[in-house]
């Protein structure tokens, strides 16, 4: 997720396909459902309005415990992201109060995490996951700490008004990364000579010192703890019916690539983005000459590229985005993968006047914005009507190995 932007919400519940059983007599076991379903709807009641926002429910325990326990709706999917993050009033008021995890010294583990509209502080807590069928247990997440409860964030995290802690900020009662990376930081924050401004020891008087931290105790992709289904997801989400936008959409989040008979890699026709260091492949905008580190990412609510021909909305609700003269404005953007393989593919693309759309309507096609964007972002618009495959560093899906993004 690059962060960026009332109907009765969607209710995005646990329930899952149910898996095929084994025959009478075998003694293999059936498989795992390893489907949860997602929704695009207008929002959590505290954040209602929301537009190509795509929600999950989790259901988090204190570690260990089978009876401290909520499951938490409305969690935004993320594919640009690593981690799974709650906000703390949610969690409070659903019954679950969760401590921190703590360091050598037994000071609090805090995180500043940076995305592209601001920053997140709060401590880390362990907690055992379920999603459908799927679990992780011990896996670390962030708590954004929108009571205040903990060590107040340092000076230079969530500057400038930028602190994006609460359901409000992120349109959201939490963030699901399954991105392409196993931690959000990685080898990175593991030993550099000087920490870096992320994770924190934080004393009992709120003093909060930088810190280096393994990787097994970074908030983590929870994809990857799965025992099974944990090489990467696959995201499907059908066309609006209304070209204008329509007030919600069903499709379902599916772990696991080539693990099982409903995650199956396509024989043909599968286009495979391998990404760098950075989780991103590159992009060349409308028949251009200039590559931009690109991403596919659900946690963006738009197409997100820098065109100065195109007219941008300056009053309204869309101020930032695109206000196309002749809509739909017909665009293409040629991708190609930060590795040796693969070839370079087009993808043709429109976009939309955001002021013609359905007021009320929550899944809104087309929408696209350029302030300030300096790489090409494949936001929520680019899945509706595609299956997205996310590959994760370090496991193999079928041919090929991750981390990579596909469709």
């Amino acid at each position: 997720m690059r962060p960026a932007l009332a109907a009765a919400a969607l209710a995005v519940s646990l329930a899952a396909c149910v898996g095929s059983k084994s025959p009478p007599g075998s003694s293999t076991p059936p498989p795992v459902v390893n489907v949860v379903p997602l929704g695009v709807d207008t929002g959590p009641a505290a954040a209602s309005g929301r537009i190509n926002h795509a929600y999950v429910s989790v259901k988090v325990c204190a570690a260990g415990s089978t009876s401290q326990c909520a499951t938490i709706d409305h969690v935004l999917l993320d594919t640009g992201s690593t981690g799974l993050r709650l906000v703390r009033s949610v969690l409070t008021a659903a019954g679950l109060n969760l401590g921190s995890t703590t360091d050598a010294q037994g000071n609090a583990i805090e995180e500043c995490m940076t995305f592209g509209g601001g920053q997140t502080w709060g401590p880390v807590a362990a907690v055992d996951l379920s999603m459908g069928g799927e679990s992780a247990a011990k896996l670390p997440i962030q708590i954004l700490d929108d009571t205040a409860a903990g060590a107040p964030a340092p000076s230079n995290c969530g500057a400038n008004g930028t602190l994006l802690n609460d359901v409000a900020s992120f349109g959201a009662n939490g963030l699901l990364g399954v991105g392409v990376f196993q931690q959000d930081c990685g080898p990175n924050c593991v030993n550099p000579t000087t920490p870096l401004p992320i994770y924190y020891g934080c004393t009992t008087a709120g003093v909060c010192t930088a810190e280096n931290l393994a990787l097994g105790a970074q908030v983590s992709n929870p994809v990857a703890s799965f025992k099974s289904d944990n090489n990467g997801v696959i995201v499907q989400l059908p066309n609006p019916a209304n070209a204008n936008g329509d007030p919600s959409l069903a499709g379902q989040l599916i772990f696991g690539l080539g693990t099982q008979s409903d995650n199956a890699l396509p024989a043909t026709g599968l286009v495979i983005l391998d990404t760098d260091a950075q989780g991103e492949f590159s992009t060349v905008y409308n028949g251009g000459t200039t590559s931009l580190p690109a991403v596919i990412d659900s946690g963006s609510d738009a197409y997100e590229f820098n065109d100065p021909t195109i007219t941008q909305c300056t009053a309204g609700n869309f101020i930032g985005f695109y206000c196309p003269p002749v809509a739909p404005l017909s665009l293409s953007a040629t991708n190609t993968g930060a590795g040796s393989g693969g070839s370079p593919d087009t993808v043709n693309f429109a976009i939309e006047d955001p002021n013609t759309f359905v007021a009320g309507a929550a899944a809104l096609p087309g929408l696209a914005e350029g302030l300030g964007a300096t790489t090409f972002t494949w936001g929520l618009p680019f899945f509706f009507g595609r299956s997205i495959y996310v590959g994760i560093e370090q496991h193999a899906a079928g041919a090929y190995n991750g981390p990579f993004f596909g469709y």
